[in-house]
C-alpha cells in the first residue's frame, strides 16, 4: 500500500506550472501588507481562491488533471469533495480516473429530497480521500472527518492543492484526528517563493529594511516552527539569524527558502584551518546571505580565506570577538585578558584581514565604534530593561547599544518567547529605539 513521506505531490516544476496558471487565472491574490482576510480569522499576504474558476472551463480541466495523480497513487475506493471549493472539479476528476466521488455537506439540508450530509454511496471499510483546495488550521475538514468516522470509512489522506502551514496539525489532533495524513501539492511558502522570485511580490520594502536594526535569532526552532513567525516578520525588515537551523536544514536548502522572508545572517562562527573555512563559505555562494560570522580568534589568514571565497558577493564577513556568554573569570582563563582588551585585540586582527564588521557585547560597542567608524558592529546580548539575562553574562539594552554606536542588535528569546513576537519587535522599535515602521 502506498504511504506518504511528507513531500508534496507536485514536483517543483509542476508547482511552478500550477502557480503560474493560478496567477494568470486570477485565482491567487497577494498583498505585501498582509491585509487579506482569512475565513479562520486574521489576515494574510496570499489568498488562494479556486472558487473563482467557475467561468474558466480550461482552468477546471487543468486543475483536475493535477489532482488525478495523487488519488491514483493513494489507491482509494472513493474520494470525498468538500463543497464548495472543488465541487467544479469533482466530476472531471471522477470521469478521468474512474474513481467515484462522494459529497459531504457540513450541515444536512432541510426540505430537500436528499436531506442527509452524504450525497453518493459510502460503505464501511472503504478507503477514501478528502479533496479540497487549501488547509489553514484544519477546522473546515473536521465535519467531513467526523462523518467518515461515523460510517467506519478509512481516510487515506486529505488531498489539497495548497497547505497554508498554519496550525492544522494541532487542530486535527485536538479533534481526535491526529493520525490523518494531509498531502498537498504545494505549500503557501512555495507560492510565496514563486511570487517573490518572479518580482510579483516584494520580500520587503528596502527602505523599511534599512530602518530596522534588529536581528532576530531563530535558535532552537525547526523549520515548521519558525515558518509562521518569519512569515509575519517578513514585512518588518528585520534580519534573520540562523545557526543550528542551518545544520538541521542544510545550507543549500535553508538559505534560498529563508531568504524569501528577509536578509539572512548565517551565524556559522567559522573557526578552523583556512581551507576548511573557505570550503564552508563556498557553500554560501549559491545563495549569498547578508552576512556570515567567523571567529576572529582564528587569525588573519583564516579570516582572509573566508573573505576571498566570498569576494564579489554581497555577503558581509563579521568577526566574532568575545562571546557574550563569557564572564570576566572565563575571559582571563581563555585569553589571559579582560574582555574589552581582548575584544579590541581581536578586532585589530580582523580589521587587518579585511572584515566588514564585528560582533561584540554591549560593553565593547562604544570603544569599537570610536576606532572603526566605517564598520558594521553587531551587538549581541540585548535585553529590554528588567529582562532576565539568562545564560548571557555581558548584556545591555537596545537603546544603550544603539546609542553606543551599534549598527545592528541581536534579540532572540525575548522576541521568540513573546506571546506576539511581531508586536514585541515593534514595541522595541517604537518604544525603546523611537524607530517608526508602519505595521
Amino acid at each position: 500500500m502506498f504511504t506518504l513521506d511528507g513531500s508534496c505531490w507536485l514536483t517543483p516544476g509542476e508547482q511552478e506550472e500550477a502557480i503560474s496558471m493560478l496567477v494568470n487565472g486570477g485565482l491567487i491574490n497577494w498583498d505585501n501588507k498582509r491585509s487579506l482576510p482569512l475565513k479562520s480569522g486574521g489576515t494574510t499576504d496570499i489568498y488562494v481562491n479556486l472558487r473563482l474558476m467557475r467561468s474558466q472551463p480550461d482552468m477546471i480541466r487543468s486543475l483536475a488533471r493535477f489532482f488525478e495523480n495523487p488519488l491514483r497513487r493513494l489507491r482509494v475506493d472513493r474520494f470525498v469533495e468538500v463543497p464548495e471549493a472543488v465541487s467544479l472539479m469533482a466530476g472531471v476528476i471522477s470521469a478521468n480516473t474512474g474513481i467515484p466521488a462522494v459529497t459531504i455537506r457540513e450541515e444536512a439540508k432541510a426540505g430537500r429530497v436528499v436531506k442527509g450530509k452524504i450525497i453518493g454511496d459510502l460503505n464501511p471499510g472503504e478507503r477514501v480521500a478528502i479533496v479540497d483546495d487549501v488547509i489553514t488550521d484544519g477546522a473546515s475538514k473536521i465535519p467531513a472527518l467526523t462523518t467518515l468516522r461515523s460510517v467506519a470509512a478509512e481516510v487515506a489522506a486529505i488531498v489539497l492543492m495548497v497547505d497554508r502551514q498554519q496550525g492544522w496539525k494541532k487542530k486535527l489532533a485536538e479533534a481526535g484526528f491526529g493520525n490523518v495524513n494531509v498531502w498537498a501539492g504545494m505549500t503557501l511558502h512555495d507560492v510565496r517563493k514563486f511570487l517573490v522570485a518572479n518580482g510579483l511580490m516584494q520580500r520587503c520594502d528596502q527602505g523599511v529594511e534599512a530602518k530596522n536594526p534588529i536581528i532576530v535569532a531563530l535558535d532552537g526552532r525547526n523549520w515548521e516552527e519558525i515558518l509562521p513567525l518569519v512569515d509575519q516578520l517578513r514585512t518588518t525588515g528585520c534580519i534573520l539569524k540562523v545557526n543550528d537551523l542551518l545544520v538541521d536544514q542544510g545550507i543549500a536548502n535553508l538559505l534560498p527558502n529563508l531568504s524569501v522572508y528577509g536578509r539572512v545572517m548565517a551565524d556559522l562562527k567559522c573557526h578552523d584551518i583556512g581551507n576548511t573555512v573557505a570550503n564552508t563559505c563556498r557553500r554560501l555562494r549559491a545563495c549569498p546571505p547578508w552576512a556570515v560570522t567567523v571567529h576572529a580568534s582564528g587569525g588573519k589568514k583564516m579570516i582572509q580565506a573566508a573573505r576571498d571565497e566570498l569576494a564579489g558577493t554581497p555577503t558581509r564577513i563579521l568577526a566574532v570577538t568575545v562571546l557574550t556568554s563569557i564572564d570576566p573569570d572565563t575571559c582571563e582563563e581563555i585569553y589571559v585578558r579582560q574582555s574589552l582588551e581582548q575584544v579590541l585585540k581581536l578586532a585589530e586582527i580582523a580589521n587587518a584581514a579585511g572584515v566588514h564588521g564585528f560582533v561584540c557585547s554591549p560593553q565593547e560597542v562604544k570603544p569599537l565604534r570610536e576606532r572603526y567608524s566605517d564598520k558594521d558592529i553587531v551587538v549581541a546580548g540585548i535585553r529590554s530593561p528588567g529582562k532576565d539575562a539568562q545564560d548571557q553574562e555581558r548584556v545591555g539594552t537596545s537603546k544603550g547599544a544603539m546609542d553606543g554606536g551599534s549598527s545592528h542588535i541581536v534579540m532572540g528569546r525575548q522576541i521568540l518567547g513573546a506571546s506576539d513576537p511581531v508586536a514585541e519587535l515593534f514595541r522595541v522599535l517604537n518604544k525603546e529605539l523611537s524607530i517608526e515602521i508602519e505595521q
